[in-house]
């Protein structure tokens, strides 16, 4: 036992002596020091997808400026995709890195939530979390604005039939026709869910693309269309909206989901897009539509709103 105390106090004599007084910590090991990345010196491409719509089309593109003017990185971008759901399934194909969407739309149609309505607020962290656990995706913060779905009706209609909200339209719709996006006749956030909701059934409900439904509405091949509350051809053809008294429809916010793997080699790229985040609210977003459906490129309108607001 002494030989062990003096072993001991050898030892500590040593490193006392040997330290000069002063205890050394031992660095850390060597997988622990994280060497910092500066994004400019990124190297590689990442793809961003957009559904074939205004507003879809224009985010695609601001994420496409944003990424290209402050990191190394070259960004793809293809805006060709029917749906959201199309969306969805090339990115967990490996195909995109990034695309912009909304909120209550993905809350429903992937993650078939059918609960009842939630504050914006919880519907982000819902499709945060619920992303994250299933798909190896995340979100941004929101932009900004909420692209909500409201029945509309040609200003005549309105006044002929004393329409004012949604609920007006259940001695009338029997003999009408909806038109909607895509995919408006099946999702449970869109018809189906509403026609239960309002117990109202129209007498027919045409899904068709975008761009052709306000046509479709102005040649009075259709009575009611469920349009985008951002979309700036409401004002251009005096579309009368309803109010939506079930308060039926969900947040629509709109964000980027971004591919966990691509954040791995790219950690910074979450903050560069999120530059964007709570810049645009729904009055701005329809004048950078409405400048879109007067043919203006997408390009053009995005980075004209990037330098504006000083983030390029």
């Amino acid at each position: 036992m002494l030989l062990m105390v003096v072993a001991a106090f050898v030892i500590v004599v040593g490193l006392v002596v040997m330290n000069n007084g002063k205890q050394e910590v031992p660095p850390p090991p060597e997988e622990a020091i994280v060497a910092e990345t500066d994004p400019a010196d990124y190297e590689g491409t990442v793809r961003i997808g957009g559904q074939t719509v205004n507003e879809s089309i224009v985010l695609a593109w601001m994420g496409k400026l944003l990424i290209e003017n402050h990191t190394g990185l070259k960004a793809d971008i293809n805006t060709e995709f029917a749906a959201s759901s199309v969306l969805h399934q090339a990115m967990s194909g490996g195909e995109l890195d990034i695309y912009p969407t909304w909120t209550g739309t993905q809350l429903t149609g992937v993650l078939r939530y059918e609960g009842p309505n939630l504050p914006s607020d919880e519907t982000f962290q819902m499709v945060k979390e619920g992303f994250e656990e299933n798909f190896n995706m995340t979100w941004t913060s929101p932009i900004g604005f909420n692209n909500t779905y409201v029945m509309a009706v040609r200003r005549e209609t309105a006044e002929k039939l004393e329409l004012e909200k949604a609920s007006d339209l259940a001695d009338h719709a029997s003999g009408m026709r909806l038109a909607g996006d895509e995919n408006f006749d099946t999702r449970p956030d869109a018809y189906p869910g509403w026609s239960e909701a309002y117990g109202i059934e129209f007498g027919e409900v045409l899904p068709m693309q975008y761009s052709i439904m306000y046509r479709a509405i102005a040649n009075e091949e259709v009575d009611v269309i469920a349009a985008y509350s951002t979309d700036s051809r409401i004002k251009k053809l005096d579309l009368a909206l309803l109010e939506d008294d079930m308060s039926f429809f969900p947040d629509y916010s709109a964000a980027f989901v971004v591919r966990m793997e691509i954040l791995e080699e790219y950690p910074e790229l979450l903050d560069v897009l999120e530059k964007l985040s709570g810049t645009i609210d729904e009055v701005t977003m329809s004048e950078l539509n409405g400048r879109f459906d007067d043919g203006e490129e997408p390009e053009d309108i995005a980075k004209d709103f990037l330098s504006g607001a000083g983030l390029i």
